[in-house]
């Protein structure tokens, strides 16, 4: 990956963990009143946000992939393709995972995983911080 590429993957994945850090205070504060365990709302955040990471990484390394093919045609298929595969993989990978270890909460997996939306709100603002705190 490029340096660039690197930079903007840290600070969506600062995003993801900011994310995370609020849906995990909020999930110790909600989870006994919807009758969940913290742990298990804790566990679920963890595995959501460390799949949000690995998601993010792989989509910066196929972006930087199909922008060096310079190939539109090749681009837009491996795109689509490896979408559909990231989708599948998470997919049974969240299957799997919860069928084995019934105690992780399902919903705070998935919303964890939404870290990845979160992250990519947040770079901007994150960005302008960072370089802001840079110059001074």
């Amino acid at each position: 990956m490029t340096s660039e590429t690197k930079s903007l993957v840290v600070e969506m994945s600062a995003g993801i963990v900011i994310w995370n850090l609020f849906l995990a205070f909020a999930g110790c504060v909600f989870a006994p009143l919807m009758g969940w365990s913290r742990i298990s709302m804790l566990l679920g955040v963890v595995i959501g946000m460390a799949a949000a990471v690995v998601m993010l990484i792989h989509m910066a390394v196929i972006t930087e992939k199909v922008l060096d093919s310079a190939d539109q045609s090749y681009a837009n298929k491996t795109t689509v393709i490896h979408s559909m595969i990231r989708k599948f993989v998470y997919i049974i990978l969240l299957i799997l995972l919860l069928w084995k270890f019934p105690q992780i909460n399902p919903l705070a997996v998935v919303l964890g995983s939404m870290g990845l939306k979160a992250g990519a709100y947040l770079q901007p603002l994150l960005h302008r911080a960072i370089n802001h705190a840079v110059k001074k």
